[in-house]
């Protein structure tokens, strides 16, 4: 039998509910079970006065069985097996932590008495001794590879950027905070500035603050927006460079493929970093020359070549007939010429 079926028939037994077959009371504490006689119950005052009824005899042997009260956990204020159970059912269901509906799914404790329960006994106490380390052995060892600031910290993530005194104070930039004087679409704070949250306030009032607060939000996502685009594409870095003599810009030379690419996708670039936009278009440009080398030796193998060495003389071959053939039709096109005139 699977570990599941033997659950389910634990949880089954528990939660079910069982009356005296003598009596017809519900029983919801101790019960005796016949061993002879299938699907037999009784009470335990049915069964201190030696119950008979129908096939079942008074000195049948009999199985003490119980209904979820006992306490798995012994000692003052134990739990029941039934409360133990829902209190393991609750935490699957609505997770670590929310005691509040954990406690009404159980009914019969506070959130607090959940949450002393079960941090007490599973997991300070002998069950999580011996499962919680096992598990623990399998997770990730994280290590820190981040590098100490000096104290220092970056709004944008990054160090101040590198422009001079004169360029900063033209700027509006501060150095010290990694931060502009005057930010972008600067009068957005006024959306916010004078709301006031009351008690008073009716529902639409309230929907008309909301949509303020939506506003100013939506506003604060387009001004760090645009700050993530200047840091990462480097933009005021480049545009004083631009007009520095001793840091002329150097423009990197590109091929017409790469060109190609740049100007189909500049339309995404705002989907990625730089880092990520330029590595797409670098791996876009080593495809298309895989692909003109594939078309290469496709070409070598149709003409019979399987060896390195001989690409270099069926080039300078290919190249002599080429030549040959231009020669050809200029020579061709000379004596037509001379016919005609």
């Amino acid at each position: 039998m699977r570990y599941c079926d033997i659950t389910e028939s634990i949880l089954s037994d528990i939660f079910a509910k069982h009356s005296c077959t003598y009596c017809q009371q519900d029983i919801d504490g101790l019960r005796i079970k016949c061993a002879s006689c299938s699907d037999f119950n009784l009470c335990l005052q049915c069964f201190a006065c030696g119950a008979e009824i129908g096939n079942h005899k008074f000195n049948h042997p009999y199985q003490f069985m119980d209904s979820g009260t006992i306490s798995v956990f012994q000692g003052k204020g134990s739990w029941s097996a039934k409360e133990a159970m829902r209190l393991l059912d609750a935490i699957e269901q609505f997770g670590f932590g929310n005691w509040e509906d954990i406690s009404k799914h159980i009914e019969s404790k506070t959130p607090e008495e959940a949450e002393e329960e079960y941090v007490t006994h599973f997991l300070d106490g002998n069950i999580g001794k011996f499962t919680w380390p096992s598990a623990l052995n399998f997770r990730p060892t994280l290590k820190d590879v981040t590098e100490p600031c000096e104290g220092k910290s970056y709004p944008f993530g990054g160090p101040p950027l590198e422009i001079t005194k004169e360029e900063a104070t033209l700027l509006g930039y501060m150095p010290q905070r990694d931060d502009f004087e005057r930010e972008f679409d600067n009068d957005a704070e006024t959306l916010v500035s004078s709301l006031a949250v009351g008690v008073e306030d009716d529902e639409l009032e309230s929907a008309l603050k909301l949509a303020q607060v939506d506003m100013y939000t939506r506003r604060l996502r387009e001004r760090g927006r645009r700050k993530r685009i200047s840091r990462d594409f480097s933009l005021v870095t480049d545009f004083f460079n631009a007009a520095r003599k001793d840091k002329p810009i150097q423009k990197k030379k590109m091929s017409r493929h790469e060109k190609e690419w740049r100007e189909s996708l500049k339309i995404f670039i705002q989907f990625h970093t730089n880092q990520e936009f330029e590595t797409l278009i670098s791996n876009l440009v080593k495809q298309d020359d895989l692909q003109l080398r594939i078309r290469e030796l496709v070409k070598y193998r149709k003409n019979g070549i399987t060896r390195k060495e001989e690409c270099v003389h069926f080039e300078q071959q290919n190249t002599r007939r080429q030549l040959w053939g231009k020669s050809v039709v200029r020579y061709y096109l000379y004596l037509l010429h001379i016919l005609i005139h």
